[in-house]
């Protein structure tokens, strides 16, 4: 599945300009593509335009609607799915049709979807389309070893540093605290069988499901790092009147963004506040997990090509700062801005 950072493909924002619909047609008509065996897990469509070159699926950037992206000949052409399926008769309730609402949930998850790919995990059973590092692995493994071993000594033990947290994760005084935790854990959820086995599968397996809200939470720092980037441009555009008065526009608008996500972080933390509440309704926890994880991924991929901009930008007067400026200062406004509806007293 197509990750966030594997394209800077800009698609075309509408059809409206693409060349006529039986150009279209008859190119498609003049692939010999073979068809592969169908498979319930993949993005295998049966007409041919879907095997054009160059085929994939994404956002259109101004719409949000989902659109077919092929090239013809030189001209790149944009379908959105209304038009596609009249210009091709993809009759609705048809294998294709289906396909097609799959790939428009499919877009909450990945920037863009290329046919003959695999369904987004989400959609299928749950599991992450996306991988992550294995220092998100320790940090969740670590917080939550950390969380058992607080609520059981009554000592609450806080580390944020990833070689202190592996540091402690080794240390057999942590293992014997482990052990004495699952213990009085087994004894509340009454397991009697293998209790330490399975509960430290069971925290495995929480782990890796909290290991994607860590690197969620890793890159939503950066939404952060992009306020504190404001206030630098601040300092360094402070004789620019009009520059600097955006600036503390742009100031006030991320700050609703950040102290929403925030909030959502801590929800999913809170999943696991109460251990052995999480660990004896293991299931309904773990999707609840997961659907903050993946409410944080469709969030993200709104943010992703600022964050990457804001990653690369010199803290220097520029042309490229002052456009990124007015790039974070749209995409802030379409989005954050409050409005004030009046309404005439009766």
């Amino acid at each position: 599945m197509t990750e966030i950072s594997s394209s800077d493909e800009t698609p075309p924002s509408a059809d409206k300009d693409a060349a006529p619909d039986d150009a279209i047609a008859e190119k498609a008509a003049q692939e010999n593509v073979l068809v592969q065996p169908m498979r319930d897990t993949h993005f295998d469509f049966q007409h041919k335009v879907f095997s054009l070159p160059g085929a994939f699926f994404c956002q259109d950037p101004n719409s949000k609607d989902a659109v077919l992206n092929i090239l013809l000949g030189d001209l790149k052409v944009a379908l959105a799915f209304p038009t596609l399926m009249e210009s091709f008769q993809i009759e609705e309730g048809c294998h294709d049709a289906r396909l097609l609402e799959v790939i428009e949930q499919g877009l909450a998850f990945v920037k863009q979807i290329r046919p003959g790919e695999e369904i987004p995990g989400e959609l299928l059973d749950g599991r992450a389309s996306w991988s992550v590092e294995d220092r998100h692995r320790i940090t969740a493994k670590g917080r939550l070893t950390m969380q058992i071993v607080s609520s059981f000594t009554g000592n609450e033990i806080i580390v944020s540093d990833q070689s202190q947290l592996e540091q402690l994760l080794d240390d057999p005084q942590t293992h014997e605290k482990m052990k004495a935790a699952f213990a009085k854990i087994a004894e509340r959820l009454k397991l009697t069988n293998n209790a330490e086995q399975y509960l430290t599968d069971r925290i495995d397996d929480l782990a890796q499901e909290l290991s994607y809200i860590e690197a969620l939470r890793d890159r939503f720092r950066h939404i952060r790092r992009i306020d504190q980037a404001i206030g630098k441009l601040a300092t360094i555009y402070r004789t620019d009147r009009t520059f600097c008065s955006e600036l503390n526009r742009m100031q006030g608008l991320i700050r609703k963004p950040v102290r929403e996500y925030d909030m959502i972080f801590d929800q999913a933390d809170a999943q696991t506040g109460d251990i052995v509440g999480a660990l004896r309704n293991f299931h309904p926890t773990v999707q609840f997990i997961r659907k903050i994880r993946d409410d944080l991924r469709a969030k993200l991929l709104e943010w992703e090509d600022l964050l990457r901009g804001w990653d690369d930008i010199s803290m220097e007067r520029s042309p490229k700062v002052e456009a990124l400026q007015k790039q974070t200062y749209r995409f802030l406004a379409s989005r954050y801005i409050e409005t004030t509806v009046w309404k005439r007293g009766g």
